[in-house]
């Protein structure tokens, strides 16, 4: 049998994931559709339209926006999204504004949340900014 002709499909962007690995640090932006894994260090911005992780090595400070961020590592800055979810000895330092706020067994939050209602979405284009995050209020419905 041959596969002759058939077009290779492309990673969609979701499933792709940006790493930095331990012994790793960069200052600055990073902006991405997928996901984000971090063991090493960053320190500034990040803007993701899926979900970042920060793993038990990693060390993140300055701002994130994203679908969902766990941490499992340290986090100090803030935070805008649908969901925090602080592994057992995570800890984080600083502001979060999301939806859902898990925060497990032995793990550290030190801050202010603030739990707004409805879906956090970027407003324009489609693509996150570091002040152009809005919130969909949910629609109510009538019993």
């Amino acid at each position: 049998m041959a596969f002759f002709g058939k077009k290779k499909k492309k990673p969609s962007p979701a499933s792709s994931a940006s790493i930095i690995i331990p012994g790793t640090a960069i200052k600055g932006e990073m902006r991405c559709e997928g996901n984000i894994l971090i063991n090493g260090e960053f320190e500034g911005d990040i803007i993701s339209q899926s979900e970042v992780v920060v793993g038990k090595t990693g060390r993140v400070r300055g701002t994130i926006q994203s679908q969902k961020l766990l941490v499992s590592g340290e986090f100090h800055g803030t935070y805008t999204g649908e969901v925090i979810d602080i592994m057992p000895y995570g800890k984080v330092y600083g502001d979060v504004k999301v939806n859902n706020i898990v925060i497990e067994p032995n793990a550290v939050f030190e801050g202010e949340t603030k739990i707004v209602s409805g879906r956090i979405t970027p407003e324009h284009g489609g693509h996150y900014g570091a002040t152009d995050v809005h919130i969909e209020q949910p629609k109510k419905l009538g019993y």
